[in-house]
């Protein structure tokens, strides 16, 4: 009898301290309707490679990161990037750069491309994250290099998108958002050059 009422103690003390776990959400950037339009480069569009995009080490991890005061910073440990955020950053400007200009044909860096002689854009963030002003902010530098390696532009940038509602997934739609004017900047530029 004492085995059973200790038994039975032990299962309502089990009862009584699991709490549940934490629902873990994975976010990507939405795509840009536009971007689902199959394009083709055409023969007069000489090819401008888009370098993998260098994230701040505090965004490179795969909890999204919200900035909670002017000097902290936390990264989400339930609300995670479901690919790389470099990757999903390189994807997006490429699919973006090729539906707002004409002028190049924006490509990864691949194995199969000889990239030695072509020119280059190459971006860099330092945020992208929530800040507790309501806001989404976007800042780096984006350069573009030609073909024999000099920087022809430099350019920095500082977007900020207000956030729509509270929570990640308003977040995540805000980041997007300044990525698209942040490509919007990029191609008004770039249309105009001749490398």
């Amino acid at each position: 009898m004492y085995k059973s009422l200790l038994a039975a103690a032990v299962l309502v003390l089990a009862g009584c301290s699991s709490t549940a776990e934490p629902v873990t959400t994975t976010y990507l950037l939405p795509m840009n309707e536009a971007s689902t339009t199959l394009l083709s480069a055409t023969a007069q569009q000489p090819v401008m490679i888009v370098r993998p995009v260098e994230v701040a080490q505090h965004l490179g991890g795969t909890g999204l990161v919200y900035q909670v005061s002017p000097t902290e910073v936390v990264q989400a440990q339930h609300n995670l990037w479901a690919e790389s955020l470099s990757k999903q950053l390189t994807r997006a400007v490429i699919d973006d750069l090729r539906q707002k200009q004409s002028t190049y044909w924006f490509d990864q860096l691949t194995p199969v491309v000889n990239a030695m002689d072509l020119p280059k854009l190459q971006l860099q963030f330092t945020q992208f994250n929530g800040h507790y002003s309501g806001l989404a902010q976007l800042s780096g530098q984006w350069m573009v290099v030609n073909g024999e390696g000099e920087a022809v532009i430099r350019q920095p940038f500082f977007i900020q998108v207000p956030l729509a509602e509270d929570g990640y997934n308003a977040q995540v739609k805000a980041l997007s958002e300044g990525v698209e004017r942040l490509t919007t900047q990029i191609s008004q530029r770039v249309s105009h050059l001749r490398l």
